[in-house]
């Protein structure tokens, strides 16, 4: 008996050894990144991830929704362009969950690389007319806290031109992480899980 709680001792402290290592690496690369001034970096995000209730994410014409539920948990909403809605469902899944947090969370932490001055009348960028449509909504809003007109790869590939939509110049930001959303939207819309039908408005 003395034994195994002996070695049960042994790996809590080792537990807590590696929490408190992992704490201490994250807080010296969160100081490792803020600007000499001591402000916050710049991202792009301004909505804490804590507080995105919904994300929606317009691609080629086709509205995906992604939501959380009273307990927190992300759910995809299905479609919502005007051929899906009257069929879209609730899709519950602990796997689809995991993989929609772990995409938003990253995305809220997006930073942003380079201003892009924009000329009136030209479209060089592609965030006039977009593919893609961005919206953050927080719990229980109707109205998006942000939105974020993605434009066109830049030529290196390693950024995209985006616009924070009311901005008056767009920026560039890391290719993944539009790479990140698009995958989410595929994994999760394209992947045949159980679902549970929307409850009605009454």
């Amino acid at each position: 008996m003395s034994q195994r709680r002996n070695k049960l001792v042994i790996i809590w402290i080792a537990v807590v050894v590696l929490a408190s290592i992992i704490f201490f690496k994250e807080r010296e690369l969160s100081l490792a990144v803020e600007d000499p001034s001591g402000q916050e970096p710049n991202w792009l995000v301004t909505v804490p991830y804590e507080e995105i209730g919904a994300l929606e994410i317009l691609r080629k014409g086709q509205l995906h929704r992604f939501e959380r539920d009273n307990k927190g948990i992300w759910f995809y909403h299905g479609q919502q362009d005007d051929p899906n809605a009257k069929d879209h469902a609730h899709r519950a899944d602990p796997l689809a969950a995991t993989t929609i947090a772990e995409a938003v969370a990253i995305f809220s932490r997006t930073r942003k690389e380079q201003p892009i001055p924009l000329q009136p009348g030209k479209d060089e960028y592609g965030v006039s007319r977009p593919d893609i449509l961005i919206m953050l909504y927080r719990p229980k809003k109707s109205e998006p806290a942000a939105r974020y007109s993605v434009g066109t790869v830049s030529p290196n590939g390693y950024s995209r031109y985006i616009l924070p939509v009311g901005a008056t110049e767009a920026v560039t930001i890391p290719e993944y992480q539009i790479t990140n959303l698009m995958a989410m939207i595929d994994a999760v819309s394209k992947n045949p899980l159980p679902t549970t039908e929307a409850p009605s408005k009454k």
